[in-house]
């Protein structure tokens, strides 16, 4: 009877430590999502899974980071022909990749 006890305390123990993912793993989940739609050119859909990553994650903050660099590039891409936008947000692409030092 002991060792039955024992071993359906060891079971339980090992089905309750089960791996869930941090909220800064589902985060880079998420801006690997918007990686993938910006590389396939689907600007738009990129920025709609940065802003959800942003909404939806607020503690991942190292993937929001990241985010950020991705978005300046979107949204250059989205200015497309208007220069004045595109202009500006090349510059602050530049500024936020020289002040945020994401690592390599």
């Amino acid at each position: 009877m002991k060792k039955l006890f024992f071993i359906s305390i060891a079971f339980l123990c090992v089905c309750a430590c089960e791996h869930k993912p941090t909220e800064e793993e589902q985060g880079l989940a998420k801006l690997n999502e918007a990686r993938v739609a910006y590389r396939q050119g689907r600007f738009a859909v990129s920025r709609d899974i940065i802003m959800t990553l942003r909404k939806n994650y607020p503690r991942a903050f190292e993937a929001r980071r990241q985010a950020i660099l991705l978005l300046d590039s979107v949204e250059r891409q989205l200015a497309g022909g208007d220069s004045l936008k595109s202009e500006f947000y090349e510059r602050k692409l530049m500024y936020d990749e020289e002040n945020l030092k994401l690592p390599k």
